[in-house]
């Protein structure tokens, strides 16, 4: 007995590397295909907006930036500034450089006044990540 659940659970173990992805892998991978398309699915906002939120809500990055962006431009559902903002930040707090700028062209346009004064520290993240935009954003601020 004790030699058949060790070959279970090394079956069990050797399946987990062998292309069983998890349901955050999975959500993840469809956010971006739906969003993007490839050889096989077409861009498909609607299908893109729930993956993305199903794997932003997993806690993955470029996910709730991809959610933030589809609330953005209203893709998929309802246009929300809010909803928007709320992913972006999410993202931006995990470092991911699109997102961080993305805050800051929200923050750089807002009458709040804390977020005005937000508005540079995020765009100097998003350049400090390398995000091109940014960078360039920031070299014509200080010329």
């Amino acid at each position: 007995m004790k030699h058949c659940l060790i070959m279970i659970s090394f079956v069990l173990s050797a399946c987990t590397h062998f292309g069983l992805d998890s349901e955050a892998d999975v959500a993840a991978e469809n956010c971006y295909v739906y969003r993007y398309g490839d050889k096989i699915r077409r861009i498909n906002f609607a299908e893109a907006f729930d993956w993305c939120h199903r794997s932003a809500n997993w806690g993955d990055a470029n996910s709730q930036a991809l959610l933030g962006e589809l609330f953005y431009q209203g893709l998929g559902g309802p246009k929300d500034l809010e909803m928007a903002e709320q992913w972006y930040m999410k993202a931006a707090r995990q470092g991911h450089a699109y997102a961080q700028f993305m805050i800051y062209k929200i923050y750089s346009v807002s009458f709040d006044r804390e977020k005005l004064a937000q508005a540079d520290y995020w765009l100097r993240q998003s350049a400090g990540s390398g995000y091109q935009f940014a960078v360039n954003e920031l070299e014509q601020s200080q010329n």
